[in-house]
């Protein structure tokens, strides 16, 4: 059953889909066939796409694309937070000292489980955001995801959707799209977006490893074999700190899609977001004013031509 939309977020949509923006980015059509050419190729044995996995937490990219990336033993997974809030209380209540100790914590977490995939530890990368506060730094971030594309020239980058289920994620969303456009505006080529699965709220529950229906945009569902299974609940027996999480996503499929051109300044759906129910350190429309105000910064220094509908 398809969520019921307001008039607010109706006309968001024709907008996505009709009007768009100045942001320059791959044709469905192609972006979809560079999609199914990861998939069989990774099925086959490997691929050699230049692919960078760009996500808000460590483990993320375990819980999204742990199973595929072993498919993918070139990728460089890039986490823009060290996955620690900012308050050391958090990190005490988790068995820490200090939030210091708590990321350095996270950070041997994940190279870790990735290690079971086959990727080094030279290919796991963190910004070192705080956990929970990118949404206040969307300019600085947008930069620094810059920085990463520009270096690495991915063919691929595989990221979060927008969908409100944490600010972080749809903050990670914001700068792919964002910095991407700038990129290609300069004259740069752009990488093709895609999009792994994580939660959001779907008609007033959370749900997992499946997308927010929009745009008639079409996901590809990767079946995970007994083997990659097993593999897939080594890499999260690795991440100690966050079995209470990961405990709640299961492992017999990811879902993928090409990413559909987002209208950041509405709200991805109707009702509360996820994380207004569950986190409440920031709204959503706290949110979008931060991206609002991102837009505004970007645009002032030209370095990024958008129409009103970003």
């Amino acid at each position: 059953m398809q969520p019921v939309q307001s008039p607010l977020t109706a006309a968001a949509q024709w907008v996505r889909n009709r009007r768009g923006d100045r942001r320059r980015v791959p044709r469905r059509d192609v972006a979809n066939k560079v999609l199914d050419e990861l998939l069989a190729q990774v099925a086959a044995g490997g691929t050699e796409k230049r692919v960078v996995v760009m996500v808000a937490h460590p483990d993320d990219e375990a819980i999204g694309a742990g199973a595929l990336l072993r498919g993918i033993p070139g990728a460089v997974v890039v986490h823009l937070t060290d996955g620690a809030p900012a308050a050391d209380e958090y990190a005490q209540l988790k068995g820490f000292v200090s939030r210091a100790d708590y990321a350095a914590a996270r950070r041997r977490e994940v190279v870790t489980a990735l290690q079971v995939m086959g990727i080094p530890e030279e290919s796991v990368r963190g910004l070192g955001f705080v956990d929970g506060e990118l949404a206040w730094n969307l300019v600085a971030v947008c930069h620094a995801v810059m920085g990463v594309i520009d270096e690495l020239k991915p063919d691929v980058i595989l990221t979060h959707p927008y969908e409100g289920g944490h600010s972080d994620h749809d903050s990670v969303a914001f700068a792919v799209h964002m910095a991407s456009g700038i990129l290609q505006c300069e004259g740069a080529a752009a990488p093709v977006v895609l999009e792994l699965t994580s939660y959001h709220n779907y008609n007033g529950r959370r749900r997992v490893f499946d997308f927010l229906p929009l745009g008639g945009e079409v996901a590809r569902t990767y079946r995970l074999t007994t083997e990659l299974r097993w593999l897939k609940r080594r890499m999260y027996s690795q991440f100690t700190s966050q079995q209470a999480v990961l405990e709640t996503f299961p492992i017999a499929v990811e879902r993928f899609r090409c990413a559909p051109r987002y209208l950041f300044t509405v709200p991805p759906h109707d009702g509360q977001l996820d994380y207004e129910l569950r986190c409440r350190k920031i709204s959503g429309a706290q949110w979008r004013d931060q991206a609002e105000s991102a837009l505004r910064a970007l645009r002032s220094r030209r370095q990024f031509s958008v129409g009103k509908s970003a």
